[in-house]
Parts: structure tokens; C-alpha cells; sequence
């Protein structure tokens, strides 16, 4: 099938709830909450029985009651009643459907059983079904949540979602949930999904349709199992020179693997053979969660490199020779400085210091202040043209009390708008952090807590810009 046949499930023109609920905190109330409080423009009809009204919407007693079919149902129902619940959208047309009820394959043999009943009714009436075990998409340009974690006004203040280029999915209900604030705040969404247990709707499935989706410009997902591996590689192959595609793949270890087959039904394929694959089509692995986001915001916000050569600016020597151990580890030189750039630096230095990369800067701090020594270094290494990428990194504390730090880079930035430059303020003050890095962001600097995460994420970006420029 083909995938625009996805479509609904990221821009209905009107959804139904089935398993609507008057209780605050249950999952068919809070999907109804969440559309309500991002102002979904489209029609929502609330499914149950035994209501008549909830949070200021008429509830209907069933599907066959609404006024017109509903693009997409979200079946939030106890599993038993599911099967019969997805046989009431087959009769009424509906083509798309999240089961966002857990309890299936990733329980037991029974709920096995369920789930492929499901699965065939679903190929039978050409209906598409993400899940069961989904937590839903979200799609912040058309206010469209169909999660069922809530979004509560502490995450999300201004109860907005920030359209932004990264479409995220896995088999993980994190990125809807728990991590959406992080995602929101450092990176900007244009797709979330959330696979469940892939009885039908698959990776694949999405990569397509993420592929061909214009306002998403880079890919990033979190994947236990891959129930295709070909197609899955066709079609990454061809996406790839277009968009970045992140990957964190677990059930790695035999352990791992155990509890991910109750997780999502799956059971990990060789871990080996994905690595080869991986690389042989250009996708970026990456270990952890935090890998995942640090790698996705470098490539949503910085430039590729033309090379590999980096300069480190750093206000510690210890710092220094730890950032070069992680470079050489991840395949990125130390650049080595022009004599006009150490020309245009020796001033902010003492006499008698040697200036030398990486550039340890305490000593410039001390005689020439804070901003000065930062900002002449900073610009005459992003000025060298034998330097592709510049890492600044200063410690997360109040080095200019009532001063937008941040704000000292911003013209140096737009002056060199074709060379990554990321930024690393390694914890002292977390308020201050929180500050340094929305500030940094703000200004398209990519910005982290630990010089090695930087490292990591600019690695990546020179990884992928070297398998382009092979095809």
C-alpha cells in the first residue's frame, strides 16, 4: 500500500476518541484535553456510551451516531473490546486507526493471538492501524496531538508545540510523553510517532512517508526490531542523500533483547549485521537517547563541514587534552592554526604564552577579560580557512554578571554562516545552563553540556557530509 495512505494519521480533518472518558488522567480524557488545549482545528467526536458531554463536546453513543466518518479513530479501549471496536471503524469506512491500548503481543500468547486477529481484519478492510501498545503522533502545524500524555502546563506553558524540521518515531512512547518537552524546547518537531507494536504500520512505512514529507529535513528514531530489513535499506538508500537518518537501535545484548521481545513483540536481529548495514547506506547510529537528540539538533541547526579539521577554544588545559582524545576517537583532526590567526590571537595573550591548538583561553581570560579573549579567539578560528568547524567551550558560570553571553557570538555567527560552531558550557550553575543554552539556540548555535557530546555530534555531521560526497 502505498504510504500516503499515513496522511490521516498526521492531518485528520476529524478524529474520533472511542473510549472517550469523563475521569481526568485517563488516557480518553486526556487525548481530548491535549487537542482542546493546542486548539486542533478539526472535529473531534468523543465515542461512549454512557456520556453525554465531556470537556464542552457532545459524546456519541458509537461510531455509526457521528455526523460524518471520522478521518482517523483512536481506539483507547481494554484490549478485550478492541477486536470489535476495529471491526465498527471497518463498517463505518474509516481507513485509519491508532490503538493506543496496550496489553497485546508484548504480554502473553493470548494477547499474541489478539493482536493478529487484528492485524487480519485490519488487511482485510484496507484499514492502516499504528499500534496496539501506541501512544500516538503529533503534528505541531496542525495543533494535532493524539497522544494520550498529557501535556501538562508545566512542560508546556504556553500550551504550544514548536513546528520545527526533525519527524521522530520508534517503538517508544518517550518521544510523545517524556521527552517531548526536550524535543520541543531544543529541537523542534515536524512529525512524532510513536509505532507501538507495528502490526501493521511499520518503520518502513514511515521512513516513506517522513521521505517524501516536506517539512521534514532530517530523521531520527528509536527502533527494537525492523520487520523488513530490504525495504527498510531501499528506501534509506534513497532518503539519505536528501535527509540525515538517526538511529538509536537497541536490544543489542541478548539480555536486552529479552525484555524487548515483552516489550514490543519483537525479538533483535544481529547486531553486527545492522552495523554493516547501517553504514553501508549512510544511516548515523547513535547509543543512547541523549545521542539521539545531541546528534538531531546539530543537524537541524548547523551547516555540514567541508572538512574535518576543528578548533577547540577551551577555558581549561585538563578540558583540552580530554576534547582531543575524543576527536581522534571520532575520526575529527585538530585543525591546525595559520600564522595570521595566531598573529591576530597573541594579543589577548600574555607575552610570554605560546598560543597553540587547542586554544586554551584561561590565560587570555585572565589578562585581557572574559569577552575579549573569547570573542577575538573565537572569530579569528571561525575566520582560518584551515579550520572546518569551531567548538567553544566555557563552563556554565557567570563569567559576565547581567550580560547576554550569548549575544557576543551572534554577529561572528552570521558572519560565517557555512561553518558548524557549536557551543559547550559544561555544568557549574543550572539556571545559568538552562539560560546559556536557549540563548546559544536561539541564534542556530547547537549547544551542550559536555565537550565530548559536541564532539559526538560533529562527528556525525562530518560522517554523513563524507558519505555524500562518495555517492
Amino acid at each position: 500500500m502505498s504510504h500516503h495512505t499515513l496522511r490521516p494519521f498526521f492531518e485528520p480533518s476529524s478524529v474520533a476518541v472511542i473510549g472517550a472518558s469523563r475521569t481526568p488522567n485517563k488516557a480518553g480524557h486526556n487525548i481530548i484535553e491535549n487537542l482542546l488545549r493546542l486548539e486542533y482545528p478539526g472535529r473531534i467526536y468523543p465515542i461512549n456510551p454512557q456520556a453525554k458531554q465531556l470537556l464542552g463536546l457532545p459524546v456519541y453513543p458509537s461510531l455509526r451516531d457521528t455526523p460524518e466518518v471520522p478521518e482517523l479513530a483512536l481506539i483507547v479501549l481494554p484490549p478485550p473490546l478492541v477486536l470489535a471496536s476495529l471491526e465498527e471503524c471497518a463498517a463505518r469506512g474509516i481507513k485509519a486507526v491508532i490503538i493506543e491500548t496496550a496489553g497485546f503481543a508484548e504480554m502473553d500468547e493470548a494477547g499474541a493471538r489478539n493482536e493478529r486477529a487484528i492485524a487480519e481484519l485490519a488487511k482485510r478492510a484496507g484499514i492502516r492501524v499504528m499500534g496496539p501498545n501506541s501512544i500516538g503522533t503529533i503534528n505541531p502545524r496542525v495543533n494535532f496531538d493524539a497522544s494520550f500524555a498529557r501535556l501538562s502546563r508545566t512542560f508546556l506553558p504556553d500550551a504550544a508545540i514548536r513546528p520545527g524540521a526533525a519527524g521522530i518515531f520508534g517503538q517508544t512512547g518517550l518521544f510523545t510523553g517524556v521527552f517531548l518537552p526536550r524535543i520541543n524546547a531544543d529541537i523542534g518537531i515536524s512529525k512524532v510517532a510513536c509505532l507501538g507494536n507495528k502490526c501493521d504500520v511499520d518503520e518502513s512505512d514511515l521512513l516513506e512517508y517522513l521521505g517524501d514529507d516536506p517539512e521534514t529535513k532530517v530523521i531520527a528514531m528509536y527502533l527494537e526490531s525492523i520487520k523488513d530489513g530490504r525495504r527498510f535499506l531501499d528506501l534509506s538508500r534513497r532518503i539519505v542523500p536528501e535527509k540525515p537518518l538517526i538511529v538509536l537501535k537497541s536490544a543489542v545484548t541478548e539480555a536486552g533483547a529479552r525484555v524487548s521481545s515483552t516489550h514490543t513483540g519483537s525479538v533483535a536481529g544481529e547486531d553486527r549485521v545492522y552495523e554493516a548495514a547501517f553504514n553501508q547506506v549512510g544511516i548515523i547510529r547513535v547509543g543512547s537517547f541523549e545521542q539521539l537528540f545531541d546528534v538531531t539538533k546539530a543537524f537541524v541547526l548547523s551547516p555540514l563541514p567541508k572538512g574535518n579539521r576543528v578548533a577547540i577554544i577551551n577555558d581549561t588545559g585538563a578540558g583540552c587534552v580530554t576534547v582531543v582524545d575524543a576527536c581522534v576517537r571520532s575520526g575529527l583532526a585538530i585543525a591546525e592554526l595559520a600564522p595570521a590567526t595566531v598573529a591576530a590571537i597573541k594579543g589577548v595573550y600574555p607575552e610570554w604564552w605560546l598560543v597553540r591548538s587547542p586554544l586554551d583561553v584561561w590565560t587570555a581570560v585572565e589578562s585581557s577579560g572574559f569577552e575579549k579573549a573569547y570573542t577575538t579567539v573565537t572569530r579569528a578560528a571561525l575566520a582560518d580557512d584551515g579550520v572546518d568547524a569551531v567548538v567553544v567551550i566555557m563552563g556554565a558560570i557567570d563569567w559576565l554578571p547581567g550580560r547576554d553571553i550569548p549575544g557576543l557570538f551572534k554577529e561572528m555567527k552570521e558572519a560565517f554562516p557555512q561553518k558548524p560552531f557549536l557551543a559547550v558550557n559544561p555544568l557549574g550553575d543550572r539556571k545559568l545552563y538552562d539560560k546559556l543554552c536557549s540563548g546559544f539556540q536561539a541564534l542556530g548555535i547547537p549547544h551542550y553540556a559536555e565537550p565530548e557530546d559536541a564532539i559526538a555530534a560533529l562527528a556525525a555531521l562530518w560522517k554523513y557530509q563524507e558519505y555524500r560526497s562518495r555517492l
